[in-house]
């Protein structure tokens, strides 16, 4: 099995600080092709376009990568329920069509009743997730068959027909959920499940619970990490980078945050909450400082690179085969990543990662 390397479209902001009233770089077309551009020569395999209150639209700017690079693969981040599942199937086929099939789709159920409310989804938590489970299976229908009909609690289609049809036989599905209810819709229909950057051993029992759920369906999965890195030639300058980076929060900013953390009924943001205390250090080279100002993924790896190699290496070992980074500011650090890190992974082969990493000891 490969491992996957994708980076990320900073849709709201960028810069070499975080926490700002106002981001150092607007997040404008310009800026984001570039980030892309970069990523894509820097041997990432992938891009996620996140969704949000503070993002961009995610559909027009993977639109924009796809047509502005020729490898790259856009991770495309939608919330169920805001289109329709038929708009949200022929939406992403001609996507995948005229990106000659190098689509991904991220589902994000959303965990902030405020954020959700701000868009007029006033749900409750296991109403979002039945909701997504029925926006999923008439979505992986409509992708797989020529003609449905289909009866769900919250949406139902008669003679349904997708036009145009998508170009991979399957567009992969990304979901994440740490509630039970999420895992189980993992379970059903995702095909990598994700996790933000917590600590690996609470990793590998989320893997071990949706790989056991996924089995009574007769599916496997494959499963991802949703983190930062900072990476430098000397573990002091990536401290460095790491405490410059959280040198000028604006205090307002900060208390919104955890105004948002108070209020936010998802699972895994309350444990990424959990990490913000001390100096935020955790496991080998992880850092959740960033999570002071940034909800969902708020970790990072940090040292030299064999360093965040190794700290990456954890989540390998307990099934982990898809990683998003980030870094800040975006553009510079795609490219640093790029020529730091990655070459650490050679091929990217599972089992050749670990066959060096035993030799080595």
């Amino acid at each position: 099995m490969k491992l996957h390397f994708s980076w990320f479209t900073p849709t709201n902001g960028d810069g070499e600080r975080i926490g700002l009233a106002k981001p150092e770089r607007e997040p404008n077309l310009d800026y984001i092709v570039e980030v892309a551009k970069t990523a894509e020569k820097s041997g990432f395999d992938g891009i996620l376009v996140p969704v949000g209150t503070p993002f961009l639209d995610s559909w027009m700017v993977g639109s924009a990568v796809v047509h502005h690079t020729s490898k790259i693969r856009p991770l495309i981040a939608i919330r169920p329920g805001f289109i329709s599942p038929t708009l949200s199937a022929k939406m992403a086929a001609t996507l995948d069509q005229f990106s000659n099939g190098r689509i991904d789709i991220n589902i994000v159920t959303g965990g902030s009743p405020y954020e959700l409310g701000q868009d007029g989804d006033f749900l409750s938590h296991d109403e979002r997730y039945r909701r997504t489970s029925d926006f999923m299976e008439l979505l992986m229908k409509l992708w797989e068959e020529k003609k449905v009909d289909y009866q769900g609690p919250f949406f139902s289609v008669k003679d349904a027909v997708l036009v145009p049809r998508n170009k991979q036989p399957k567009i992969p599905l990304f979901f994440g959920g740490s509630s039970d209810a999420g895992k189980e819709v993992a379970a059903k229909y995702g095909d990598v499940y994700l996790q933000w950057g917590e600590p690996v051993e609470e990793v590998r029992k989320q893997i071990e619970d949706v790989r056991t759920r996924a089995q009574k369906y007769g599916r496997t999965l494959e499963f991802g990490i949703r983190i930062h890195v900072i990476v430098r030639e000397t573990e002091k300058e990536a401290w460095e980078a790491a405490d410059k980076l959280v040198s000028d929060i604006d205090p307002v900013v900060e208390e919104r945050m955890k105004e948002y953390y108070r209020e936010a009924d998802s699972v895994a943001q309350r444990r990424m909450n959990q990490l913000l205390q001390g100096d935020y250090r955790f496991d080998k080279y992880k850092w959740a400082g960033i999570g002071r100002v940034r909800k969902g993924a708020g970790t990072a790896v940090v040292g030299n690179p064999e360093q965040v190699r190794e700290g990456l290496q954890e989540y390998i070992d307990v099934g982990v085969t898809h990683f998003i980074l980030s870094g800040y500011p975006h553009l510079e650090e795609a490219e640093r990543v790029g020529n730091l890190l990655l070459p650490l992974f050679g091929n990217r082969d599972v089992l050749q990662q670990q066959e060096k990493l035993v030799s080595s000891n």
